[in-house]
């Protein structure tokens, strides 16, 4: 099944209780080494010339709990041809020098990327477990085998950054959106109890067990609980018995120690999709913050501990974290419409889409390769197109748009 949705997918770092955090509205104590560093509001920049050695560099940088923020995060575009980085700190334990490591990172990105340095339990990061300061921090941009022969930097560029963090947990990314449309991929939704799990027809198919609560986690992504406090799930519970779903998630109310949850019943026996609509800020004070380990938890209040029955799939179609009360008409009207195989090399099947009044084709450049205002079988034959990625474009008779990516082997 192939839905559509207006909200957009956001891969950005998490409001976390951070221990330092340098977002360059100005460059805060920052300079260029062998480089010149330009404020640009949000950002800084390090331009450097061929030849050279460029570092970003702080003195005072005054990241005063090691022990605990012992992950360091920087989110960077690199417009050069540097290939790495070495991160250099001071040697806390030895109580003089510096020490470091070096971080591999692509060369001239069209987009930032962040990269993460993991020195958490490093005696020299953080004195041995005893603390102190870091005050005198270096990334050292390089390219080792370069032309020079050395670590140099072979060509004029310039590296632009976005934000430098210190933090006791690396950030997840923030995923809005669940949608299961890509055969196999759960989208962060992998750990499993008592359960097994499929992703196909463009939705997660949780198969419980049976003798335990059915519980799937995604352990990857999170969401800024204050900008939505809303989470809606499109389901169906094949399941004649098992009536009850339990949300649960951890957030930074406690820094991530438990999990809180809310119960909500669900129709059993289910042949079409509903949708389940939380208040998660009003069910729940612990909603704030950074919220992650988002976990359906699928059960039968008529079993002992609430234990799942193995006779029926929990199906989620979709999975939306919004402020919204209830999701958009964009959100729902075409819940039931399934498109398969994808990829397909003979015909493309098209269910449950009604009202059809066209359907399209477009190859990656934008050309139309196809366009009918009916389907013979609800089938689209893409026998004679060549391999690749295309779009489809269906639309109904109240002009409602579905687009949906093709890959045609």
């Amino acid at each position: 099944m192939k839905k559509i949705t207006c909200i957009t997918l956001l891969l950005i770092l998490p409001l976390l209780s951070m221990g330092q955090t340098f977002d360059f509205n100005t460059a805060e104590g920052w300079t260029g080494v062998q480089s010149t560093l330009v404020e640009n509001g949000s950002t800084v920049t390090i331009s450097f010339d061929a030849d050279t050695d460029p570092k970003l560099r702080h003195l005072a940088a005054n990241v005063t709990d090691p022990v605990t923020n012992g992950i360091i995060g920087i989110t960077l575009k690199n417009n050069s041809s540097a290939t790495e980085f070495r991160f250099v700190y001071q040697n806390l334990q030895a109580g003089s020098g510096t020490s470091g490591t070096v971080i591999p990172i692509s060369a001239n990105d069209t987009e930032f990327q962040t990269y993460y340095i993991d020195l958490s339990g490093q005696d020299k990061w953080d004195n041995a477990g005893a603390g102190g300061t870091q005050n005198e921090i270096d990334f050292a941009f390089r390219e080792p085998g370069g032309t020079s022969g050395d670590n140099s930097i072979d060509a004029a560029g310039s590296i632009e950054i976005d934000q430098i963090i210190f933090v006791d947990v690396q950030p997840r990314p923030e995923k809005l959106a669940y949608e299961f449309n890509t055969p196999g991929d759960d989208e962060g939704f992998s750990n499993l109890v008592d359960a097994s799990t499929d992703v196909s027809g463009g939705n997660l198919v949780i198969t419980p067990d049976g003798g335990a609560i059915a519980k799937v986690t995604n352990g990857v992504n999170s969401v800024n609980a204050g900008a939505n406090s809303h989470m809606h799930i499109v389901y169906k519970n094949e399941s004649p018995t098992n009536n009850q779903l339990r949300i649960q998630f951890r957030s930074t109310f406690d820094n991530y120690a438990g999990f809180f949850g809310t119960n909500t019943s669900i129709n059993s026996g289910m042949t079409d999709f509903e949708t389940i609509s939380l208040d998660l800020a009003t069910i729940r004070t612990e909603w704030v913050g950074t919220a992650q380990d988002f976990q359906l938890a699928i059960r039968n209040t008529n079993n002992g501990g609430n234990a799942s029955n193995a006779d029926g799939d929990f199906v989620v179609d979709r999975i939306i974290f919004n402020n919204n009360t209830t999701l958009s008409l964009d959100d729902l009207s075409f819940s039931n419409v399934s498109i398969f195989p994808n990829p397909a090399n003979t015909v493309v099947n098209i269910k449950g889409f009604n009202n059809l009044s066209k359907v399209q084709l477009f190859d990656v450049l934008g050309k139309k390769v196809f366009e009918s205002n009916q389907l013979s079988n609800n089938q689209v034959d893409v026998s004679t197109f060549k391999p690749g990625i295309y779009v489809l474009r269906l639309a109904d008779t109240n002009n409602n748009i579905m687009v949906k990516k093709l890959i045609i082997k």
